[in-house]
């Protein structure tokens, strides 16, 4: 296998930081070639030199900063997977980098924290370039885009001027989106105290993160209007993945994740098997002969799926929302819910929020109709400590009563 070559454009990195990174990255000397430059222009010269897989650039730069780089990076060599780094901790920096960067990682980055980052990241991008998964999407004539209103709000997030009400009269422009909306802010999965009959009041109290997450799970549901198989249904899986990402959220808030990540957990759990949307709008003979197969044989519907069609409905969906530019932050737990130990180093994340907030939706409405039991990775579960905390997550998850 050729070596992966990684450039870091760092600006003011101190000398022991680098030689951190360089000593934990040098454990992969074998497959990865590792270079350093200072600044933007450098950078593109050294792309233009060598092919480089992956670019870890700081945010701050003088004359060219880490998003105009990594913008330069993509329209001339797309493949790249582009990482950008920063000691803001706040959401003005990944509102900056949205579709832009693969990943936004805080400042400084514990080394082998980014060594972990990096591995799962070419791994997701060999994943995504698999030759069956091209094979399947390229049956497809055209795949749904970004939903029009979420491109607004993203615009609109990322200006200095965003307010509750200019983010609320967005949303509102689209009938559809707005009744979508509320349905989910009023679902019990919310617990609000009264019933939400305005946008704005529902922005008021959902904050604009995780209104964001719901405008562009509403959005991308809204494209899917096909008729349903007999025991699947675009209804029943948007049931199923707005449950997940409220419970989800709540799991990543009892694992101590920060509240950006709290966030993404959210619309990571609401987007996890978009794939399956996929499947029932293009692919609906083999998910006939998908379905058959796991009540026949009792097998998880991921694992009939790659028995029929090579790729399941985890990998299908990662193709999309990668081709749509969200971070790998979501692609991580869309991509691996069902095989959480996928990750080089497991570790209280994101993937871990959405895993067993799958897994104990599954095992609540499911009841005797597959093997719940196996959902839940419980080797993966306690490598991360959490096999007490279930019955504990059972119990925050319960959706309130309004």
């Amino acid at each position: 296998m050729p070596s992966k070559s990684i450039l870091f454009v760092f600006a003011d990195e101190q000398p022991q930081v680098l030689d951190g990174i360089r000593q934990i990255l040098s454990r992969r000397q074998n497959e990865w070639d590792v270079d350093f430059v200072s600044s933007g222009p450098e950078a593109l010269t050294a792309m233009k030199r060598n092919p480089v897989d992956v670019i870890v650039t700081d945010m701050i730069m003088p004359g060219m900063n880490g998003v105009e780089l990594l913008q330069k990076a993509s329209d001339l060599y797309p493949g790249t997977v582009r990482f950008i780094q920063s000691g803001e901790a706040d959401r003005k920096v990944i509102l900056e980098s949205i579709g832009i960067a693969h990943r936004s990682i805080t400042k400084p980055c514990n080394p082998e924290t980014l060594r972990s980052f990096l591995t799962t990241s070419l791994g997701l991008r060999e994943l995504l370039n698999q030759q069956e998964l091209h094979a399947r999407i390229a049956g497809i004539g055209a795949l749904p885009s970004p939903p029009e209103i979420y491109n607004q709000l993203m615009s609109e997030l990322q200006s200095e001027s965003a307010s509750i009400k200019s983010v609320s009269e967005i949303v509102c422009r689209d009938i559809s989106l707005t009744a979508k909306l509320l349905q989910m802010v009023n679902s019990a999965f919310f617990g609000l105290p009264s019933h939400v009959d305005s946008v704005f009041q529902a922005v008021n109290l959902l904050g604009l993160a995780t209104v964001r997450g719901l405008v562009l799970t509403a959005g991308t549901f809204s494209q899917f209007e096909f008729p349903p198989l007999s025991n699947m249904s675009i209804e029943s899986i948007y049931s199923h993945s707005l449950a997940v990402g409220t419970r989800a959220r709540k799991i990543a808030v009892a694992i101590g994740l920060p509240r950006p990540m709290c966030d993404e957990a959210l619309m990571a759990g609401m987007l996890h098997d978009v794939g399956k949307l996929i499947m029932l709008t293009h692919f609906q003979d083999e998910l006939r002969e998908v379905l058959r197969l796991a009540d026949e044989s009792s097998l998880p519907l991921h694992e009939a799926e790659r028995k029929v069609m090579k790729v399941s409905h985890a990998d299908i969906g990662t193709h999309l929302l990668s081709l749509w530019g969200l971070p790998d932050t979501i692609l991580e737990p869309v991509a691996l819910h069902h095989d959480p130990q996928r990750m080089p180093i497991p570790q209280r994340s994101i993937l871990s929020a959405v895993h067993i907030a799958n897994a104990l939706e599954h095992e609540e409405h499911d009841g005797e109709k597959t093997n719940t039991a196996s959902r839940l990775d419980q080797d993966y579960v306690n490598k991360l400590g959490l096999a007490a905390k279930i019955e504990e997550f059972k119990e925050t998850c319960q959706p309130e009563q309004v």
